[in-house]
């Protein structure tokens, strides 16, 4: 689950469309089948900034990164649009007239006005805003009334990470759910429906230029409202949301977010154009069409469970043989009922289902735009009826349901899952004996997708409103083509690698996704996106498997031409042109912490050719991967900042020069460490020829020693192949005798750098002689003398801080180049 250039580097989630070219989007306006064209997907905010970030200051929202590829990322997703039409397109409402909203709040407007006109500062806007914004909605009929309060000191923490500091906010006024007319306590994302930001002069937009405005102030705001609909709609589940900037004490712009992008209005006064806030605030709340009180751009697809109902599945999920040593805490969660559908086993059709949520979700996206994927832990309450109507039936299946935004031009993902179970199946049937226990042995392992719902389109026996699950299709500053709601079912359901119990299983978790890799590969499909958040281990195990990793998300998964051919031969109800599968595997894509060198190489530009993504650039991923893991989460690691020093900088040299060096890992677990030398060995001459030696004085190394490329002087490149990989991990996790017991993993603890803690140690001193001496002007000059220090204790800190900083130092100065040179002039 996945997101990058030499500004923008793949990173962790599926947030990060590839931007296509126009001859893709000629190919989309007719019907025929598309692939992006071979440009870096974006770095984008979210993962790509938290959940792999490697120091603490990178995890923070001042970070000059994430300011900076949050603003690359608006820049090119929008259009402005004139007030009429932006509301037109909300839809009409609930028949309602506005007029007798409008003049019942017309004397509160009036002094309202007049508090916003003497206003002078910020502050002096929020209580005027919530007085009138309270009075429009005052006769609202109660199961959709919101209500308005001050939140501009209420810290909302991070729906995801609590300590994910870059995702707190406090945003300066927030409307409640339907229906919640008071509030008190902590406020948690799920009870806000919008948010309204103040700005005293700041207008993000310039309608004359049709574009954000060219100020760093402007940049700010924009990111300040983008984080709150981003975290509207990760609360939500929405399919879109609105947000509400007011500027320049009365003037006003809506701002419509989804997953491609957003529509702002125009500017307009609220004071003198009187109907467009109720209008938007009453087709907001009471949207037409929905048969419950929902918000306009909610899920019409989702629902809460009545009590009887929970109550009635959670007794089912206990009842379930594998989870039976559940206790009430683990099965409780936010249950809802999701639509999904499910491939009938004796008609092949898909039937909708109902799937009832439990457990705490298993993966969530937290960027603003992309696929936006969840992952959800479900039953099914057509298997429960069954069960209960049956009692010699099966038991519930349970599945992850999987719930995405992927690109209209993007292949379906269920489409590759078909594939590579029906060649498994086909292998099964072709061979015998032993071979055929090894087939089936695969089959059982591999993730499959037993149901994939278009919830863009109607289906039978499915009310839903297609149109709310499809994206606005363009922009006048960028291509952005429209992404589509999708549902997967799928088994097994996973658990995270981080999670390992030993160094082994994690070996051995990988091993199996290697080898699920390769068959992907021989049924004819290239994953391309190898990566943490897609290896995981299987929640209830195999019986009779000792390891239990599977490879999942074929997100950005890709035929290869044999692939497609058998494709069109088993499946000629959607056939594939070959010509588009060449294309799409020249696409540069992947996970930044875990792409292969050259891909990186060919994402930088660097690269004279496009390079055809293939399963040795996979296999490298995978090197990465162990390394990734074996940074964060043992004790082996010689340097708490190693993985910041080795994955957070730009580009693929770092990764060239960690390669050519013995692992700076400490040998005590040897097979582990045998393992990954000979990996690295591996890696380094598939990407840098020059002659390499090995001497072999470790029971471990000598069972990965009898390669006959063990010992290489060829200038030639040699590239990682199936056999060799998986033979070094069969043969270590099989016979070697050292791997220690019970070395589970260890939680990541971010760290901070050098500059960091020099920084948090001037403030304390500046604390510390405030205290001491109550001068606070003497305190702080004193302060600035201790932090600053004389020239040479500057150029001393400067070169620590680039030696211990890994790539957060070079990138802010590849970002910031005035600033270096500015330094160097110094």
């Amino acid at each position: 689950m996945t997101n990058s250039s030499i500004d923008t580097k793949a990173s962790i989630d599926e947030d990060s469309p590839l931007e296509p070219s126009a001859d893709d989007a000629s190919r989309a306006e007719g019907g025929e089948p598309r692939v992006e064209s071979a440009t870096p997907r974006k770095r984008l905010p979210g993962p790509s900034l938290n959940y792999q970030a490697n120091t603490s200051e990178s995890r923070q929202q001042a970070d000059p990164i994430a300011k900076r590829v949050w603003h690359d990322m608006l820049k090119n997703k929008f259009d402005i649009q004139d007030v009429s039409s932006f509301l037109d397109a909300m839809g009409p409402g609930q028949p309602v007239q506005i007029g007798p909203i409008v003049e019942k709040a017309r004397y509160t407007l009036g002094t309202v006005a007049t508090k916003l006109e003497n206003a002078e500062k910020e502050k002096d806007m929020t209580g005027p805003m919530i007085k009138y914004l309270n009075k429009v909605v005052v006769d609202f009929p109660p199961t959709t009334k919101p209500s308005f309060h001050d939140t501009s000191n209420t810290r909302f923490p991070s729906v995801e990470d609590g300590d994910q500091q870059e995702h707190h906010t406090m945003p300066d006024i927030t409307g409640s759910r339907p229906g919640q007319i008071s509030h008190s306590g902590d406020w948690v994302w799920a009870q806000a429906g919008t948010v309204i930001e103040l700005k005293y002069k700041i207008d993000i937009m310039d309608d004359k230029r049709r574009g954000i405005r060219d100020s760093q102030d402007a940049h700010n705001a924009l990111t300040q409202l983008a984080k709150g609909a981003r975290n509207l709609l990760m609360a939500l589940g929405s399919c879109f949301v609105y947000v509400v900037a007011v500027f320049a004490r009365t003037k006003a712009r809506i701002f419509r977010f989804d997953r491609s992008g957003f529509s702002v209005t125009e500017s307009f006064d609220f004071t003198t154009e009187k109907k467009h806030l109720p209008t938007f605030l009453w087709r907001l709340y009471n949207p037409q069409g929905y048969s419950t009180p929902l918000m306009r751009g909610a899920d019409d697809t989702i629902s809460v469970p009545t009590e009887p109902e929970q109550e009635r599945m959670r007794k089912a999920v206990s009842n379930i043989q594998a989870y039976k040593g559940w206790g009430a805490e683990d099965i409780d969660g936010e249950h809802l009922w999701i639509r999904a559908a499910r491939y009938n086993s004796h008609t092949g059709e898909l039937e909708i289902v109902r799937c009832f949520t439990f457990g705490n979700i298993l993966s969530r996206s937290d960027g603003l735009f992309g696929r936006a994927t969840r992952v959800f832990r479900v039953i099914l309450e057509e298997d429960v009826d069954a069960k209960e109507q049956d009692v010699n039936a099966d038991e519930p299946t349970v599945y992850a349901l999987k719930d995405a935004w992927p690109q209209e031009c993007r292949r379906p993902e269920a489409d590759f899952y078909r594939l590579i179970e029906e060649h498994c199946k086909r292998e099964v049937e072709e061979a015998s004996g032993e071979e055929r226990e090894q087939k089936q042995a695969i089959l059982d392992s591999i993730a499959k997708c037993h149901g994939s719902l278009d919830l863009s389109v109607e289906h039978d026996n499915s009310d839903h409103d297609p149109q709310l699950h499809q994206t606005n299709p363009s922009s006048e500053n960028g291509p952005n083509l429209p992404r589509r709601h999708m549902r997967l079912l799928l088994t097994p359901v996973g658990t995270p690698l981080k999670d390992f119990e030993s160094t082994k299983s994690l070996v051995g978790a990988l091993f199996c996704a290697m080898r699920h890799h390769q068959t992907a590969f021989n049924a004819g499909v290239t994953h391309r996106d190898v990566s943490e958040g897609n290896v995981l281990f299987r929640e209830v195990p195999l019986t009779g498997h000792e390891f239990n990793g599977f490879l999942l998300d074929w997100d950005y998964a890709e035929f290869t031409p044999a692939g497609a051919e058998r494709f069109n031969e088993w499946f000629p109800d959607n056939p594939l042109p070959a010509a588009d599968v060449d294309k799409s595997l020249k696409d540069i894509t992947g996970t930044f912490p875990f792409m292969a060198i050259e891909i990186i190489k060919n994402s930088d530009g660097v690269a004279r050719h496009p390079v055809l993504h293939g399963p040795h650039h996979d296999l490298e991923s995978f090197f990465w991967l162990l390394v990734w893991m074996v940074l964060r989460h043992t004790d082996l690691n010689k340097d708490p900042l190693a993985c910041s020093k080795l994955f957070d900088r730009l580009g693929h040299q770092m990764k060239r020069d960690y390669v050519l060096e013995p692992m700076p890992i400490d040998k005590t677990n040897r097979p582990l460490y045998a393992l990954l030398e000979r990996y690295r060995e591996a890696v380094k001459i598939q990407n840098l020829p020059p002659p390499s030696k090995r001497n072999n004085d470790d029971e471990d190394e000598e069972l990965l020693a009898s390669d006959s490329d063990d010992v290489d002087t060829s200038p030639v490149t040699i590239n990682l192949k199936y056999d060799k990989v998986l033979g070094w991990f069969d043969r270590l996790l099989m016979q070697s005798r050292t791997w220690p017991e019970n070395d589970k993993a260890q939680e990541f603890v971010l760290r901070s750098t050098r500059k960091e803690e020099r920084k948090k140690d001037g403030s304390l001193r500046v604390s510390m002689m405030k205290n001491a001496t109550g001068d606070s002007s003497a305190s702080l000059s004193a302060g600035t003398t201790a932090v600053a220090g004389g020239s040479g204790s500057r150029k001393r800190a400067a070169a620590e801080a680039d030696v211990s900083e890994g790539s957060e130092s070079k990138k802010v100065k590849t970002a910031e180049g005035t600033v270096k040179r500015r330094g160097k002039k110094k």
